[in-house]
């Protein structure tokens, strides 16, 4: 695995198990234990020692920014899986796409599934697809992405990241992806948004807005 041949805490794969017959978990990995425990307990993050939060907080920010350099063999344009293949994310409409040759592309599916189902009016529907048709508009680098910057997928021992977990969704994603997935829900001010927020986040406001727009626009076709 990449991650782990570049130095980053990530546990050692044992086994892998395909299961066909249950679509909501069609495989299985057995891996090591990492030791620590993991951010998603707001209490646990909020009782560090401030020099213990800028301590993950500066390893976070590193482990990021060298994943960002790293260079698609596919070409800079593509957005694929580690192994060129389709990218698989529960965020995803259908929760797969690709290989996609462009981001353009991409966003094709992203506002394929649009539905009106969950607007209460005709008119906050329509402004819902302004807000998120901005989105179609920009363009960005593509650089490898984790996919899941969720806080229960960090690992914490001593003020130091022990483990950086679920990489399912890994691979080559528009710059701002890797931001607005944990940034999608919940208010700003949510001590782990503000994190993200300064790791990063902050850059990509606009981007954040369409998705949250974009969000009750393909439900149907991402939640299960």
């Amino acid at each position: 695995m990449i991650a782990r041949s570049a130095g980053f805490p990530v546990p050692k794969i044992v086994s892998y198990g395909e299961h066909p017959d249950t679509p909501h978990a069609p495989v299985s990995i057995l891996m090591t234990r990492i030791p620590g425990k993991d951010l998603g307990d707001p209490e646990f993050y909020e009782g560090m020692a401030d020099d213990e939060r800028e301590s993950i907080f500066a390893e976070l920010q590193c482990i990021l920014q060298v994943m960002r350099k790293w260079s698609n063999p596919r070409g800079k344009e593509q957005i694929c899986s580690v192994l060129g293949t389709a990218v698989r994310s529960v965020r995803i409409p259908s929760h797969a796409v690709g290989p996609c040759e462009s981001e353009s592309e991409f966003n094709d599916h992203l506002f394929s599934f649009l539905s009106s189902r969950s607007f209460e009016t005709r008119e906050k529907f329509e402004e819902m697809v302004e807000i998120a048709e901005r989105l179609r508009k920009m363009r960005h680098s593509i650089v490898f992405t984790h996919g899941d910057l969720k806080h229960h997928n960090i690992m914490v021992l001593g003020g130091h990241v022990s483990g950086f977990l679920d990489w399912e969704s890994a691979g080559w994603y528009p710059e701002y992806w890797e931001f607005t997935t944990p940034l999608r829900f919940g208010p700003k001010d949510f001590w782990y948004n503000e994190l993200v927020w300064k790791l990063g986040g902050d850059k990509y406001a606009a981007e954040l807005e369409s998705e949250k727009a974009l969000v009750p626009l393909t439900v149907d076709a991402w939640a299960w």
